[in-house]
């Protein structure tokens, strides 16, 4: 492939982007579109010293999705480049679909990464990606989070993803495909006004008449990222300022919290729930916010499986016992924890749960109070409590959490 200069900054891009993450091993998302296979040719163009893997998942939601895939199996087989199809079979009428493919995509993705043993996976998502999304989330009355820039590189599932192409534009990318005479494969729902993002694009197209272009729209965008990054930093100074961990809890200093700016004060909660309850997803504004209220004036409070204890002094942010009363597991993982101790077959972790801390003569003695333990690891065979770590601690058992410390996840 000869390569002009436009195709020499897009290499240029791709990288940079590249080396930041120091590999060699690389996947590539390939839905047969034309983003996505742009960032294939150009992976192949790199040089020899990488390896060069690409996947196609095939969601099965509508006719000529298998095509697309063997389209992208039969370029890959030219590049010599190994190629894989997953195909989702897991929707069952119910729920958002969008949402459901979205997250069904990065799963089959992770899995077959990890597999393959590659170092980051790439994603063609690009300059008009960013203004889509940067308007679909101010049509949300989104705050700064949401408006910033997608990241270039984020983890999901175990897995690094890259997308370097977010500061060239889809037309840069065709064009490339183009001078090449590299073929690819329009997804008709493109075109299809009932989609959010295609009904977007249409509008961009009238903005750009107000002098509102994707690119003013990306340059937003980026701003937003950079008032992100300072307000994360001021966040994650509160945090290391007012927040101590006693086991799995988090105890706030409550005046130091309501001196706060209030943006700070969401971002620090939003940050010790998702802690807390080990989730993948920070919790809506909305009740954050509620949350935030309830902190003033004094009142208790259940969010994101999270029971929040408020005195006048501090806020305690412990895992609900309703959150997890029903998560049982025949191995020593148990919600954030690890059990530690003289395992045995036929043995499971539960959580402790009021009758059984009752029957425990010394928990007033643990430095985490009744509700706490409730919802702390507990090591059952049958209905014979074996041991119960944090309650009623022991040389024999042990349990630690599976997450770093709260202030080094900061």
């Amino acid at each position: 492939m000869q390569l002009g200069r436009s195709d020499t900054d897009l290499l240029a891009i791709l990288s940079s982007e590249i080396a930041k993450a120091g590999a060699t091993r690389i996947g590539v998302a390939v839905s047969g579109g034309g983003d996505s296979m742009a960032l294939l040719h150009l992976a192949t163009a790199l040089g020899e010293r990488f390896r060069i893997e690409a996947i196609t998942v095939d969601h099965g939601l509508r006719e000529g999705s298998t095509a697309e895939a063997e389209f992208v199996q039969k370029v890959c087989s030219t590049l010599n480049v190994p190629h894989a199809t997953a195909r989702w079979t897991g929707w069952k009428g119910e729920g958002n679909l969008q949402k459901r493919a979205r997250e069904a995509r990065y799963s089959l993705i992770s899995e077959w990464a990890k597999r393959r043993k590659l170092h980051v996976v790439l994603i063609g998502h690009t300059q008009d990606d960013v203004a889509e999304t940067f308007l679909i989330r101010l049509a949300r009355e989104a705050g700064v989070d949401g408006l910033a820039e997608m990241d270039a590189r984020f983890e999901r599932h175990g897995v690094t993803f890259l997308r370097p192409m977010l500061s060239a534009s889809r037309e840069d990318l065709r064009q490339f495909l183009k001078r090449h005479r590299r073929d690819w494969r329009e997804d008709p729902s493109n075109e299809n006004e009932m989609f959010e993002r295609v009904r977007i694009r249409r509008a961009i197209e009238t903005f750009e008449g107000l002098g509102i272009s994707t690119e003013s729209l990306a340059r937003v965008s980026q701003n937003m990222r950079d008032a992100r990054e300072v307000l994360e930093a001021d966040a994650r100074c509160l945090g290391k300022a007012l927040v101590t961990q006693v086991q799995g809890d988090l105890l706030i200093e409550r005046e130091g919290f309501l001196f706060a700016a209030k943006e700070l004060r969401r971002r620090l909660l939003v940050k010790a729930l998702r802690w807390v309850s080990n989730a993948d997803y920070a919790p809506r504004r909305a009740p954050v916010e509620e949350l935030d209220h309830a902190i003033q004036e004094g009142r208790n409070f259940s969010l994101a499986g999270c029971m929040i204890t408020v005195t006048k002094t501090r806020i305690r942010i412990a895992r609900e016992y309703n959150a997890v009363r029903d998560i049982v597991e025949h191995s020593p993982s148990w919600d954030r924890w690890i059990v530690d101790g003289p395992w045995e077959m036929g043995m499971q972790v539960r959580p402790l749960g009021e009758p059984a801390l009752a029957g425990l003569e010394n928990w007033r003695e643990s430095e985490l109070p009744r509700k706490s333990l409730m919802s702390s690891p507990s090591v059952w065979k049958k209905d014979v409590l074996i041991a119960a770590p944090l309650a009623e601690p022991s040389s024999s058992w042990e349990a630690g959490l599976k997450s770093p410390d709260f202030l080094a996840s900061l």
